[in-house]
């Protein structure tokens, strides 16, 4: 099973973050929903939970143990901000 999407990827939001600090987020090319629960940083989190649903973004995801489809949000190499 595959843990890590080792390349960034385009992301919507589909709704706004929840009281518990998740948000889900589908993959248009791929039709696939994740559901991120972790953050790289607070920073991240904060930045995430701002957004619109519909919104999109680039963000890496890596799976959060052995959970099914529980996912940590990191921004990529090249991306200090996601709403600039």
């Amino acid at each position: 099973m595959k843990t890590e999407r080792s390349k960034p990827h385009e992301y919507r939001v589909i709704d706004e973050m929840n009281a518990n600090d998740a948000i889900n987020l589908l993959n248009p090319s791929a039709n696939r929903v994740f559901q991120v629960v972790a953050y790289e940083d607070d920073e991240l989190r904060d930045e995430l939970a701002t957004l619109p649903a519909g919104k999109l973004v680039e963000l890496k995801l890596d799976r959060v143990g052995a959970r099914a489809n529980v996912w940590r949000a990191a921004r990529p190499a090249n991306v200090t901000s996601l709403t600039a």
